[in-house]
Formats: structure tokens, sequence, C-alpha cells
């Protein structure tokens, strides 16, 4: 028996439509792309306007995204060729992995 996602994929691909999200691989791939230390400890939230907006837990891993930032990006657009990725944000989760509010620390 297929899987409802499959079944969806393959009609998607028939028509012509993207079958997933371009920048899906960013989003499943990011613990390779920043590597284990700063993968285990952050993950991406949104891409917005070409902009990655990634949470880290820790405020010390705010600055090691800001210090990575350039060989980041570029892992970040080889992983999507598809996708527009022109800058990276860093901010703060909330409790628990809770989101932060608005207008956290920024990566840049």
């Amino acid at each position: 028996m297929r899987k409802v996602g499959d079944v969806l994929r393959d009609f998607l691909k028939e028509r012509g439509w993207p079958a997933e999200d371009p920048y899906a691989p960013l989003f499943r791939g990011w613990e390779e792309i920043a590597g284990p230390d700063l993968g285990s400890r952050s993950r991406v939230v949104e891409v917005e306007d070409g902009v990655i907006v990634v949470e880290v837990d820790h405020p010390g891993w705010l600055q090691m995204l800001q210090l990575k930032k350039r060989s980041l990006l570029k892992a970040a657009r080889q992983a999507v060729p598809r996708g527009r990725i022109e800058d990276l944000r860093g901010r703060m989760s909330g409790p628990a992995g809770q989101r932060a509010p608005a207008g956290g620390a920024s990566a840049r």
C-alpha cells in the first residue's frame, strides 16, 4: 500500500507542479549544513523573502551563527538551488524551545 504523501507527490509531478517546497532540503538537512555542533543546537524556522531565520537555544550559538554566516549561506544555497537565499538571521528560542517573541536577537 502506498503512502498518501507518495500519491500526492506523483499527482503533482504528473501535472508539472513542484512536488515539494524548494526549501524543504534546507529544513531537513540543517544539521548537516550547519555541522553537528551548531546543527544540534539550532533549527531553521522559516525562510521569508530570501532570509533564513534560525532559532538557537543559547546566546553563544547566535555568535557562532554570525561567525559561520558566510559558509552557512554558501552551503544553504547549494542545498536549495531552486530557492532564493540572500541572508541569514538568528534568534533565541523561547522557553522549552518555543518561538521567541518578535524582535529577538539577530545574527547579522
